[in-house]
């Protein structure tokens, strides 16, 4: 009985850990400003780019912490050409050099939210590619003069931002009215209907051990 009810209440834990942080939404989007026209291998450029949580609005749980733009070639070699904050909320600037001509693949780096696997495609000698956003509808969120340069929308974009996420002063100053949250694939299962099932796992775990026990009695 007692290994039963250990299997019992480790599955249940195990749920609880996965829908945690994807109730939490920890993702984000980076979008860079209007790259330079062409790129060149071995000359230094500064690139901007904003994280923004949900792809709508800066980093809402405190500092971000280091950040980077991450410049993986055809072969799988990595470079990461480290950000620093600027003035305005959710942007950074890095220093950028590709060592050699090719393809890189820019993503983002940091250790908080979810990464951007594909920020942009670069061509060295060439352009910068920036990716189509998946995002088909964002959060509202008040910009200021400085705001982010967003993309295009991909025509199969799939994600939308989950309601109800910004605080204090921010929250009180959005003029739209929040929607009603719709369920991503990246939500996981509510945390109520895991709690739901665990419980009823360890009544059935319990029942079959009674009558394990009384069949051997």
């Amino acid at each position: 009985m007692r290994r039963i009810l250990v299997v019992a209440l480790t599955v249940v834990a195990a749920g609880l850990f996965l829908v945690t942080p994807a109730s939490a939404g920890n993702w984000e989007e980076t979008l860079l400003d209007p790259p330079p026209a062409g790129i060149q291998a071995g000359v230094t450029y500064t690139f901007g780019y904003w994280i923004l949580q949900h792809g709508s609005y800066p980093y809402q749980g405190g500092d971000l912490g280091p950040t980077a733009l991450r410049a993986t070639d055809d072969n799988g070699s990595v470079i990461d050409f480290a950000g620093v904050q600027t003035a305005t909320a959710g942007h950074y600037s890095a220093e950028v050099m590709f060592p050699h001509d090719g393809t890189w693949v820019l993503s983002s780096q940091h250790e908080v939210l979810m990464t951007d696997p594909l920020v942009a495609e670069v061509t060295v000698p060439g352009p910068v590619k920036i990716a189509p956003s998946q995002m088909k509808e964002r959060a509202p969120y008040q910009w200021g003069a400085v705001h982010p340069s967003f993309p295009p929308t991909a025509a199969d974009a799939d994600m939308d931002a989950p309601a109800g996420f910004l605080t204090g002063q921010q929250t009180q100053e959005r003029d739209v009215a929040p929607r009603a949250h719709q369920a991503t694939p990246d939500d996981g299962l509510p945390v109520w209907l895991v709690i739901v099932g665990g419980a009823a796992t360890v009544g059935l775990a319990v029942l079959l051990a009674r009558r394990y026990r009384r069949a051997n009695q």
